[in-house]
């Protein structure tokens, strides 16, 4: 087993952390052995139920993207504590606390390692929630695992199939040599400009730039892709949240999502969400999937929000 990546050193790795052990977040640590590699350890933050949570409410795990760790769903967490049970966030192998594999870091290998964490931690079953990279990683799971996976949450997720030439642009994307490639790829994350983008633009640009994620998306290809006739016969409830201010993923991916996914799937396409919308509006995505969890009876209808969230603007 490979030791654990280095801890994180920058400011905004930092504080994000803080701010979740602020929000009562404990760690764990879980070795994770498959057929395919050798043992790696992942890390996850746990949040025990809510003093507000519903007796029975459900467990969640949320699941992030590529370059990205269980930091940027602090926001989102505060919204969404009250209404469920534990609340799992892992992440991904070579990502934040997690270890990197010592086997060749594929897509594959990615996925094998985190199903086999989904398999063995949180108590099912569970809501699944991702974006992007995590949002594939969900999809996938819950199409081989569907009794572990009461409903999917889905946020412009990755792995639809498009053209080749889509394909080398989107992995392409992630090669930022300068500093000028990382505010431009911070434009396309989000819909508009914040203060603290040039911050985490280069923050990616790190992270992008280590020899584990250079692996992962070069071998990244079309066989990683989703299987369509795997992912129309989901039989959880889906929720897919695809803004019309979506920039990083080509709109042929959200074409192919409405296409594929069942029929009893529903598609929400807000104006002006964009890739990381649950970082920029995380009163509106809690809204939306809190109102569909409610409709398929899987948690109370939530009420009103409260005060506390009037930091969603700032």
């Amino acid at each position: 087993m490979r030791r654990p990546a280095a801890p994180a050193t920058s400011f905004i790795e930092r504080l994000g952390r803080w701010n979740l052990r602020r929000l009562g977040a404990r760690s764990r640590i879980d070795v994770i052995a498959t057929a395919g590699s050798s043992s790696t350890s992942l890390h996850a933050y746990v949040f025990d139920p809510h003093p507000k949570s519903p007796p029975g409410a459900p467990p969640l795990v949320l699941m992030h993207g590529v370059g990205s760790s269980a930091t940027t769903f602090a926001r989102l967490l505060r919204r969404l504590r009250p209404h469920f049970g534990t609340i799992f966030v892992p992440e991904a192998p070579a990502h934040g606390a997690s270890a990197i594999p010592d086997a060749p870091f594929t897509p594959d290998a990615l996925f094998e390692l985190v199903s086999g964490w989904l398999d063995t931690v949180p108590p099912a079953p569970f809501v699944l929630y991702g974006n992007s990279l995590g949002g594939g990683t969900a999809l996938r799971y819950a199409a081989l695992h569907p009794e572990r996976v009461s409903a999917l949450l889905l946020l412009s997720p990755a792995g639809a199939h498009g053209t080749e030439g889509e394909l080398a642009e989107l992995v392409a994307s992630f090669d930022l040599k300068s500093s000028a490639d990382a505010a431009r790829f911070m434009g396309r994350l989000f819909e508009r400009p914040r203060w603290y983008h040039r911050l985490a633009g280069n923050e990616l640009r790190r992270r992008f730039a280590s020899p584990s994620l250079r692996e992962f998306f070069a071998r990244a290809g079309r066989d990683d892709l989703l299987d369509p006739a795997t992912v129309s016969t989901l039989p959880m409830p889906v929720l897919l949240l695809w803004g019309k201010a979506e920039r990083l993923l080509p709109d042929s991916h959200r074409r192919w999502f409405a296409r594929h996914l069942p029929k009893h799937a529903d598609l929400v396409e807000p104006p002006h969400f964009a890739h990381s919308a649950y970082i920029e509006h995380p009163d509106e995505v809690a809204k939306l999937a809190l109102g569909f969890l409610a409709e398929h009876h899987l948690i109370a209808r939530p009420g009103p929000p409260a005060s506390a969230l009037a930091d969603n603007n700032r």
